[in-house]
């Protein structure tokens, strides 16, 4: 097995694991038993726990920002903003979500992967003014700053999902868009 195909295996292992029991709750014994390596191969391939961590939260985040970005290749403008935003609202409890949490948390302690987590929220942020000056160039919706109005929305989105974790429906999840929809009617000059 070559180096990347060991690091990419790793990496899963480790996904797997901080999915199921958070990014705080998982050991490098855990992972060694779980990928049946010892711990230091692990460390063969990775310099630290951290840089293992950090790597893993790396490509989950990749992997969910290509997941969303997929389907609103080609979409129209306010039907790309609404999958967006309601992408962003959790409406169940699905362990991805803890790990965008879980990943948060450890970065206030962790310079790099607070980082890393910035860079990732600012692609984040980047995918969603895109679409906003889609819909501005073709006159759908009306803004100065389409970088501004998409960190407000993030914003405002997120804040949502925090609570949204906490009880997490499809009910409240649908009133929750409805009224981040609400703010970017307001944001950018349309109504829903």
């Amino acid at each position: 097995m070559s180096r990347n195909d060991r690091k990419d295996q790793i990496i899963d292992a480790a996904l797997e694991l901080f999915r199921s029991k958070g990014f705080a709750d998982v050991s490098t014994r855990d992972l060694a038993e779980h990928s049946g390596l010892s711990r230091s191969h692990v460390y063969h391939y990775f310099s630290d726990w951290k840089e293992l961590r950090r790597e893993a939260f790396i490509r989950f985040a990749n992997q969910q920002l290509e997941a969303l970005g997929a389907p609103l290749q080609g979409a129209a403008p306010l039907e790309a903003l609404q999958g967006f935003l309601s992408h962003c609202l959790p409406d169940s409890t699905y362990d991805g979500w803890a790990l965008w949490l879980d990943a948060w948390d450890e970065a206030m302690h962790d310079e790099e992967l607070a980082e890393a987590y910035l860079k990732i929220n600012g692609q984040w942020q980047q995918m969603l003014a895109t679409i906003v000056d889609s819909g501005v160039q073709s006159g759908v919706f009306r803004c100065a700053s389409p970088e501004r109005v998409a960190r407000q929305l993030f914003a405002q989105a997120m804040g949502y999902a925090d609570d949204l974790l906490l009880r997490a429906s499809p009910e409240a999840a649908a009133a929750a868009l409805d009224e981040v929809l609400e703010v970017a009617g307001l944001l950018l000059g349309f109504q829903d």
